[in-house]
């Protein structure tokens, strides 16, 4: 199929290519191997592999407006499994097995370029690995959007109304660039202002949704991690008693949709278990228990991807008419190319697909003076703030500035 629906989605649109283009390039492949046109052949299959391969965001965005759903993304996952060696599968496995000490390496490297920011300037990082990437290819960018790790404090009342789970991204990398206060801090307040008992774990260092394999084409991974985390939530839900929060829109799909990667008794397990998103949670659970006293005037929202494929837009909305005088969603908004990570090695890709929505932005801002920028993904926030030079945060620092405080 060849109508282009999908192009006006897709976040590469304007740094490489579209989801059209990838599909038929993949059949010029395919003619040029029967063909016996060898040269050719392995000259196009190398230069897919950047434009068409590694600057995907596998977003799945494409689906929503294709005619016939097809979903681009899902064919770069299979490429990408295809692609993917014994060796590269192992070592995939054994950072899934070990993500705990995985999860404290990246936050001593966080903190430790940080600390190298504050002492040498703040482009230390930016210059240092654009340093190491000119001979290390696959090596990540330091990008000043980009903040520090988070303690997740544990919290166990005796009779909780709903399990945290606290998300890797949030653990990593969920530091605010303006608020003292972590992202934990805030849900656990908002829920004391709205009297329910929240339960956050104390051992969640290096449980993930496992998006991260998914993604990048590595389905044993994926399958170890996602069934490692299940495990963990049976246990912390009172197995399937009470309902999860997971602070990241994106995980919280991630954990909805992997039921064909479970094994017999997670299937059992899942099929028992409530997740419910950020932007769910705010607008069920904490809005009809808090009094708004101080609404913003003007806000702007960035709906991430999966906002759009679980339906949660009219959710937003709600929570934006509830704290806000004027809730704006940009027209241009759309994917920020994130996807996770694409962004630390492809700068690029987000910087093109966020150039529309930036411009709105800048626009609303230098018009009508907007109090806050809030989405529900943290690295689409720091795609975002990287892009406007603008503060995104959670929808939760959203509900804490406008409520009233709790009554101990």
């Amino acid at each position: 199929v060849e109508c282009g629906y999908c192009e006006n989605r897709c976040p590469s649109r304007e740094f490489t290519l579209t989801p059209r283009q990838r599909i038929q390039l993949r059949r010029s492949l395919k003619r040029l191997e029967v063909s016996g046109d060898q040269q050719t052949y392995h000259q196009l299959l190398k230069e897919y592999q950047f434009s068409g391969m590694d600057t995907c965001a596998v977003d799945g965005m494409c689906a929503v407006d294709c005619p016939v759903s097809i979903n681009t993304g899902d064919l770069i996952k299979r490429l990408r499994r295809e692609n993917h060696g014994r060796f590269a599968n192992q070592i995939a496995r054994q950072v899934s097995i070990h993500f705990g000490f995985v999860e404290r390496m990246v936050k001593l490297a966080l903190r430790s370029g940080h600390w190298m920011n504050r002492v040498l300037g703040k482009q230390t990082m930016q210059q240092l690995t654009k340093g190491i990437r000119k001979q290390i290819p696959a090596f990540p960018l330091w990008t000043n959007a980009l903040s520090g790790p988070v303690r997740v404090i544990a919290h166990k009342p005796d009779e909780p109304d709903v399990v945290y789970f606290p998300t890797c991204i949030t653990r990593m990398m969920g530091a605010d660039k303006v608020q003292a206060k972590t992202l934990p801090e805030i849900v656990k307040e908002l829920c004391d202002k709205a009297g329910l008992k929240i339960y956050i774990p104390g051992s969640v260092n290096g449980v993930c949704c496992g998006q991260l394999f998914s993604s990048k084409g590595f389905p044993t991974a994926y399958t170890q991690t996602v069934n490692d985390t299940m495990n963990k939530l049976w246990q912390w839900t009172r197995e399937g008693k009470l309902p999860v929060l997971v602070d990241v829109t994106s995980c919280t799909h991630s954990l909805q949709t992997s039921y064909p990667y479970l094994n017999p008794e997670n299937k059992y397990r899942y099929e028992r278990l409530k997740f419910i998103d950020s932007i769910d949670f705010a607008a069920d659970y904490l809005l009809p228990r808090l009094t708004i006293v101080s609404p913003k005037n003007t806000i702007v929202f960035h709906p991430v991807c999966t906002v759009y494929k679980m339906n949660l837009l009219p959710k937003l909305q709600l929570i934006g008419k509830h704290c806000a005088g004027k809730a704006e969603i940009p027209f241009m908004s759309s994917c920020c190319g994130m996807a996770g990570d694409r962004g630390f090695y492809y700068p690029g890709l987000t910087e093109a697909a966020t150039r529309a929505e930036s411009a709105e932005v800048k626009q609303l801002t230098g018009e009508k003076n907007c109090d806050g920028f809030y989405s529900s993904g943290k690295t689409c926030e720091m795609a975002l703030q990287e892009s406007t030079h603008l503060n995104y945060q959670s929808i939760f620092y959203l509900l804490q500035d406008v409520t009233e405080a709790a009554v101990h």
